[in-house]
């Protein structure tokens, strides 16, 4: 039995909400409008003969995010196969065989299959949420569209975040935790309205197990396990229902961001502004290249193009505990 596999929450979200994209560019252009003409003061007031003033309206940009390919790639020998009792023929397709080796087929490769599916799943979720600087041809993930550190520099989508204020995600780091005054919780409470101010939807939490951990040392502070206190034994539970901000959703835990150091990090995230794009035809589509002369084996891989995008920053949040 497998004894390592984890949820992977947010790469399941990304698919749920995934648009396409026909291809034809090198990036995905995504038109953004921050700044309107009401910016210049243009409202004049007039009387009789005054020379009236008129503009012109050129606000709309287009953030542009290149998009890119990856693959994942196994392959089984045919000796490995034939330890197992089962033949293969030079179109890699599996020979004639008894009952014995259709139960010998299922056990060796549903094992490698299944630990294929696993291993794509894990390093897809992985990439999703990294900046790509792992790998300068992986997808850069969250943490390059919603950057730690600094949100007042550098570029997303190719607009700079120095130029246009509105391009830039809210950020808190090092929030400290106090269960008796709550300041976790008022935190992130204060921060909903800053994130709907600009017509935001944040709608999903995602975090690491020391910040959900810390969210939920304040609710306890101030909560009951029971709605009957300690009155009867029977009832004196000691979790709690999953965490949950009213009018945004619940916290949900992403144990790769445990694995990658994040453990700390909190992201409010608006589905309807941040979208996993696919190429049409291209998503995790199926390759079974023909053999090579010199070896005897079968082969298979995945390949998936695409990009994470944002139509707009200022209605996501990132957020992290003190240590």
């Amino acid at each position: 039995m497998a004894q390592t596999i984890q949820d992977k929450p947010f790469l399941a979200w990304l698919k749920q909400n995934q648009k396409t994209f026909p291809g034809g560019n090198l990036a995905i252009s995504i038109p953004v409008q921050g700044g309107y003409y009401s910016d210049n003061n243009a409202l004049q007031g007039y009387s009789y003969d005054d020379t009236l003033v008129f503009g012109t309206m050129a606000n709309a940009l287009r953030a542009e995010f290149t998009w890119y390919e990856v693959f994942y790639g196994w392959w089984i020998n045919w000796t490995d196969l034939k330890v197992d009792g089962i033949t293969v023929n030079d179109e890699a397709k599996i020979s004639e065989h008894s009952r014995a080796e259709v139960i010998r087929l299922t056990g060796i490769l549903q094992n490698r299959l299944d630990d294929f599916t696993e291993s794509w799943a894990r390093q897809m979720n992985k990439m999703l949420i990294l900046d790509g600087s792992q790998d300068a041809k992986q997808c850069p993930g969250l943490t390059a569209v919603l950057t730690q550190g600094t949100t007042s520099t550098g570029s997303v989508g190719g607009l700079s975040r120095a130029s246009y204020t509105w391009w830039r995600h809210r950020a808190a780091e090092n929030i400290a935790t106090s269960p008796e005054l709550q300041t976790l919780t008022k935190k992130l409470r204060s921060e909903v309205r800053q994130l709907r101010r600009y017509s935001g939807r944040p709608n999903k939490v995602f975090a690491g197990s020391k910040a959900i951990e810390s969210v939920e040392a304040e609710i306890f502070e101030k909560g009951y396990y029971t709605t009957e206190g300690f009155a009867k034994g029977e009832k004196n539970d000691l979790g709690m229902a999953q965490v949950r901000m009213q009018g945004v959703g619940t916290f949900d835990y992403d144990p790769t961001l445990d694995d990658n150091g994040m453990s700390n990090a909190i992201w409010m995230l608006d589905s309807r502004r941040l979208s996993l794009y696919v190429m049409e035809g291209e998503d995790t589509k199926a390759l079974k290249p023909a053999r090579p002369f010199q070896y005897l084996v079968y082969m298979s891989g995945l390949t998936w193009t695409g990009a994470l995008c944002a139509s707009q920053l200022n209605c996501h949040g990132y957020y992290t505990v003190a240590a």
